[in-house]
């Protein structure tokens, strides 16, 4: 058996090779990302040590009480192809926005949260290519 740290060592495609030869882990390997599939294999290891190991009534029963019931299957959500109406866009809205999202940015520089700074960074230089673009069109 391998364990979590030589699992994190492998690349995707060898993780999804690990995973098929297990026989335990059903479909749906192509779309798992890389902790999904050492979790998927980690627990599918448990199960066959479980299995050859001589497990008690204890821990049978303390297992049964831990498992969380399935959740039935949502049905799949039809789209309309109606868009929602939206207000109409202004230079000044269009700053509002920007300000309220330099704050949000001012936040995340003082948790530390790089990738949400990077995102916010973009949309703040989106919005000041609308406002461009919009005092052109007046103008």
């Amino acid at each position: 058996m391998t364990d979590e740290k030589a699992l994190e060592e492998h690349t995707v495609a060898e993780l999804k090779e690990i995973a098929k030869s297990t026989g335990k882990i059903d479909g749906g390997l192509s779309t798992m990302k890389k902790g999904d599939l050492i979790s998927a294999i980690q627990a599918a290891q448990e199960e066959i040590v479980e299995k050859v190991e001589d497990v008690s009534p204890e821990t049978v029963e303390q297992v049964q009480e831990k498992e969380v019931p399935e959740e039935p299957a949502k049905a799949p959500v039809k789209k309309t192809g109606k868009t929602p109406a939206k207000g109409p866009v202004t230079v000044s809205s269009l700053k509002e926005k920007i300000g309220v999202l330099k704050q949000k940015k001012q936040e995340m520089k003082e948790t530390g949260d790089k990738m949400g700074i990077n995102r916010l960074r973009r949309r703040i230089k989106r919005l000041k290519k609308r406002t461009r673009s919009l005092t052109k069109i007046a103008s």
